[in-house]
């Protein structure tokens, strides 16, 4: 057991990335001409999306996380990432998605864009895909109530449908821009 209390498998981490390097070989082959992308998969609800890797800093279980009076609805907290302090984000009001319980262990996934760094509550990660650009369809209307401003496209695949979300986009919205002014009167 390390210092920190947990517990690795350093053995199936290893085949984990072994299993990664033969992947990314055999799409090369598949996909010889194709655009392919990095994308980080997590599950809100009973619904998966599909972050830009590019804008995903880092995945973690979440430490203690710290209220903030006044603040909205998807703003769950702040926490203490190595001195930086980062809010906690929950996309299911964004998303127009109905809020529900998180499991016991959820995850927080560090992303930056536009600038702006925050810490997504997701239920889970479920690891790291290579897409082909041009395999994402456009998102289809009336998609479960979707904000279709947030949303880049889909793509079926045999677990149900992935729905891709444009991180910059999402963190310029008005909602995620704190007014420095408006907090030092409350």
């Amino acid at each position: 057991m390390d210092p920190a209390g947990t517990d690795y498998d350093f053995k199936k981490i290893l085949q984990e990335m072994r299993d990664d390097y033969w992947r990314s070989l055999e799409l090369s082959d598949d996909d010889a001409g194709a655009v392919l992308r990095e994308f980080v998969v997590v599950q809100l609800g009973n619904t998966r999306f599909a972050l830009p890797a590019a804008d995903c800093r880092e995945v973690l279980r979440p430490p203690r996380i710290v209220k903030v009076p006044g603040a909205g609805e998807h703003i769950r907290g702040i926490i203490n990432l190595r001195g930086e302090i980062v809010a906690v984000t929950d996309l299911t009001p964004l998303l127009g998605l109905e809020r529900s319980e998180l499991p016991p262990q959820p995850q927080l996934v560090v992303v930056a864009a536009n600038g702006l760094t925050t810490a997504l509550l997701v239920a889970r990660v479920e690891g790291l895909i290579h897409v082909a650009i041009d395999t994402i369809e456009p998102v289809a209307a009336g998609l479960s109530g979707l904000q279709h401003d947030i949303v880049s496209g889909q793509l079926q695949q045999t677990g149900g449908t992935l729905i891709f979300l444009d991180l910059h986009r999402t963190l310029e919205r008005p909602e995620l821009i704190i007014d420095q002014k408006a907090s030092e009167r409350l």
